[in-house]
């Protein structure tokens, strides 16, 4: 009978060592990949760690204990190039509308683009504007400068065009026109033919003859003139000029369209880390530095001082001398002036040059006719045109006009600013700022060619990463 029992296998030494060596391979290959695997995991992690919370806090500069931040400077940069982009767009739809008439829509598209193709230029500009905000909040803390959250609120409705108090209409604005008056000096030194700018001066007035009117019942009745002064007392005044202030009337909308804008506004730029947050900084920073900038312009006034002035202008200073000899001989300055000078722009009408701010004139010029008093002769005066000499007719001060002021304002505060900022030692911008510059979102290459093309087939600039 068959023995049924299962006979047991005997492992030889040889085979459990192999077993052995089987079995740490196995162990090592699973430590290794949970290794490998971990590695990978903690990349993929610090990646994202890096790039979501490290790499955003990074400083790419700062003034005094106040830092810009590598988010704070890709989201302003990015939302810039969006305005730079809607721009573009919008001046060269302007060109295509318009046609030959619209040259200058596409030079301004023109002159956006080409800053949008160099992102490095244009991520400097930015920086330096952040920097200068900065600088503008510190100084309106001290001064007591505030931006409410209401102000920031109606000035983000204006921007959006919703006037929940109601649309503003135009209002007039009474413009003050300087007309000079003459005195009987500057009659006596100017020859009636020769005329400031555009305005004459004062000339015998033509007799009113009263022109008969009949009145209801039929019978004449004499008018009389509305001004029987005699002519030679006439008087020319300054005389108010109304300019209409301009305020575009936008659609009206709810406040439920509103809401709904601004969701479609963060919706829009969240995907450049760029909200509505980001765009109430912009406002208050705008709302601050207005309010600066009235301060620190406080003193100036809408007024200029002018120089009524005319000249004689030859090639050398002996010829001046010459002139200068004449004239404090008895010699006729228009008369000296129509023969002599070299200046054909004015020559025939005495050398007269009008009433001018000490901005028109060269310096040199300027200086000198600004220091005479009203018929003082100068001595010859060299400027880069030749040897002039200037006689003063008249001194007033005139009203600046609006825009030409606002403009002043800026200049002044510009200048407060730049001053403000190179007396600053705190200002740190870091080595490596270039290296957070965003190129996105890109100006469509089809643009630049379209943009280019128009009128210089090779002039299309590259783009810069």
């Amino acid at each position: 009978m068959a023995d049924n029992k299962k006979i047991k296998k005997v492992k030889s030494k040889k085979h459990l060592a192999r077993q052995q060596r089987e079995a740490k391979q196995t162990r090592l290959i699973i430590i290794i990949t949970a290794v490998i695997g971990v590695i990978i995991i903690g990349l993929l992690g610090y990646g994202a760690v890096d790039q979501l919370i490290v790499r955003p806090r990074q400083p790419v500069a700062q003034v005094s204990d106040t830092v810009i931040t590598v988010r704070e400077f890709e989201s302003q940069v990015q939302y810039t190039r969006i305005q730079m982009l809607n721009q573009t767009y919008q001046y060269y739809n302007f060109y295509q509308q318009f046609g030959q008439f619209g040259e200058s829509f596409l030079q301004t598209a023109q002159n956006i683009a080409s800053q949008l193709a160099q992102p490095v230029t244009l991520g400097r500009d930015i920086l330096d504007e952040m920097i200068d905000d900065i600088i503008i909040e510190e100084e309106a803390e001290q001064r007591g400068i505030t931006a409410s959250e209401q102000e920031v609120d109606e000035a983000i409705q204006q921007a959006f065009g919703f006037f929940p108090d109601g649309t503003p209409t135009p209002t007039v604005t009474a413009t003050i026109e300087s007309t000079p008056t003459y005195s009987a000096t500057q009659l006596a030194l100017v020859t009636l033919t020769s005329t400031p700018t555009a305005t004459s001066l004062p000339t015998d007035t033509p007799e009113v003859t009263p022109t008969p009117l009949e009145d209801e019942a039929g019978d004449e009745v004499e008018q009389t003139p509305a001004d029987d002064s005699p002519a030679d007392e006439i008087e020319t005044t300054p005389t108010p000029e109304v300019t209409p202030t301009i305020t575009l009337t936008p659609t009206p909308f709810t406040t439920q369209v509103f809401g709904e804008e601004l969701e479609e506004f963060n919706d829009l730029y969240s995907t450049y880390n760029f909200d509505l947050t980001d765009l109430r900084d912009i406002f208050r920073i705008d709302i601050l530095r207005e309010k600066l900038l009235e301060q620190i312009t406080e003193d100036l006034v809408p007024v200029q001082e002018e120089v009524w002035a005319r000249h004689i202008l030859v090639e050398t200073e002996a010829e001046a001398l010459e002139i200068l000899s004449l004239l404090e001989e008895g010699g006729d300055f228009h008369e000296l002036a129509a023969e002599r000078s070299i200046d054909t722009s004015n020559s025939a009408q005495g050398g007269d040059l009008g009433w001018f701010d000490d901005d028109m004139m060269v310096p040199e010029f300027s200086e000198v006719a600004f220091s005479l008093e009203v018929g003082e002769i100068s001595e010859p005066v060299e400027t880069s045109f030749g040897f002039h000499i200037i006689q003063v007719l008249g001194k007033r001060e005139s009203q600046i006009p609006p825009q030409e002021f606002i403009q002043e304002k800026e200049t002044a505060f510009s200048a407060w600013l730049s001053e403000a900022r190179n007396a600053r030692t705190d200002i740190i911008i870091y080595d490596e700022w270039e290296d957070f510059v965003p190129t996105t979102p890109q100006i469509p290459q089809q643009l630049l060619v379209e943009l280019f093309q128009q009128q210089q087939p090779d002039a299309v600039p590259p783009v810069t990463p």
